[in-house]
């Protein structure tokens, strides 16, 4: 399964012009606000997703870009320690240039995403571009063909997480562009999906559906699931953990019985 994190993506009407693909997955919608005012921030929602914990509420307020200090000890239990404790093949599979990596770990505070401090804090490398099973997030030549090799690369894990963060980056600085971004996030998922792969896909916060200002936004946030039917779905960012441990933990039961 590909667990694309995909930054700053919210719902919005605009999405039906800008992002079509994403409504033909019909998408459930996650609250991100978590019942804290004002807009809805990285490096808290990114924590919450990844640990259960409402980040915001626990602080009194959303944070970002990265996750402060106080958020630390949350992430030391986050989703990729809790899957390599319970024997999951996880991959983080972000690549990284290390002169980016050698600038965010030489100031006095760790400028790094959540998933990146979540997976360094459960023994998993920050792999390096060029590595076979590193994943460029983002800018393919081939968005297609960037997804059908993440198809592969996920065949050989439980779980892989990729963060896309061009989505955000651009509604920030380039909103003028954001349409190449969404084209690309498209043709990699239909590349992907192709493939057969399984897709996991959420957000931290709103930004890009509304491509028209360059701030965050409190609309809700997409969650695609392709796989077999589940249970129960979450309501917010804070359930979506403990929803993820269901469905890994009834695929894994079920792996069982057919061994």
């Amino acid at each position: 399964m590909l667990f694309l994190f995909v930054d700053g993506l919210g719902l919005g009407e605009a999405l039906e012009d800008l992002f079509p693909f994403l409504l033909e997955l019909s998408p459930l919608a996650l609250d991100a606000t978590l019942g804290v005012e004002g807009l809805p921030q990285s490096g808290t929602g990114q924590t919450t997703l990844l640990t259960g914990v409402n980040a915001p509420r626990l602080l009194g307020h959303h944070q970002g870009p990265f996750p402060s200090p106080r958020l630390r000890p949350l992430l030391q239990k986050s989703l990729y320690a809790w899957a390599k404790e319970t024997g999951l093949r996880i991959l983080h599979a972000n690549a990284y240039r290390p002169e980016y990596l050698e600038r965010a770990a030489a100031g006095r505070r760790l400028l790094l995403s959540a998933f990146a401090q979540g997976a360094l804090l459960a023994g998993l490398p920050l792999l390096p571009l060029g590595h076979p099973e590193a994943l460029s997030p983002g800018f393919w030549e081939d968005p297609f063909g960037a997804g059908a090799q993440a198809a592969s690369l996920a065949r050989g894990f439980d779980l892989v997480v990729l963060e896309y963060w061009a989505l955000d980056l651009f509604a920030h600085r380039f909103p003028e562009a954001l349409p190449e971004r969404f084209l690309e996030l498209s043709l990699f998922l239909k590349g992907f999906l192709e493939e057969g792969g399984t897709l996991l896909l959420t957000s931290d916060h709103g930004n890009a559906e509304e491509p028209w200002h360059p701030r965050h936004t409190r609309n809700p946030v997409p969650l695609v699931y392709t796989g077999q039917k589940t249970p129960f779905w979450p309501k917010d960012l804070a359930g979506f953990f403990p929803w993820l441990q269901v469905i890994i933990t009834s695929k894994l039961t079920k792996s069982d019985r057919n061994t």
